[in-house]
């Protein structure tokens, strides 16, 4: 239970910085940030506090970890082709 809320609260802290620089730098690229790191604080949070709720027949926090690592790769996407788009930029100055 202790690393689960160990690993709720790191992520919270990732959900609030990403949430800061997003509201801050009016980037629509942070949206898939906030929404990944706010799906795994609320997995760890369900694991830890409320490991036995089920919806479908599968655990709760299984199923909300699974949509962050959809948002993960979503968000890892978006990265790479801002990454790509940015070496391309600067490339062709």
């Amino acid at each position: 239970m202790l690393p689960d809320l160990l690993l709720a609260l790191v992520f919270a802290v990732h959900l609030g910085a990403f949430a800061y620089l997003g509201f801050r730098r009016r980037q629509l690229y942070y949206l898939a940030l906030v929404l990944t790191f706010a799906l795994l604080t609320a997995a760890f949070l369900l694991r830890a506090l409320a490991p036995d709720l089920e919806w479908l027949g599968a655990p709760l926090h299984l199923i909300v970890r699974r949509a962050a690592w959809l948002a993960a790769a979503v968000s890892l996407s978006w990265g790479l082709v801002r990454w790509r788009r940015r070496s391309l930029a600067v490339s062709s100055q």
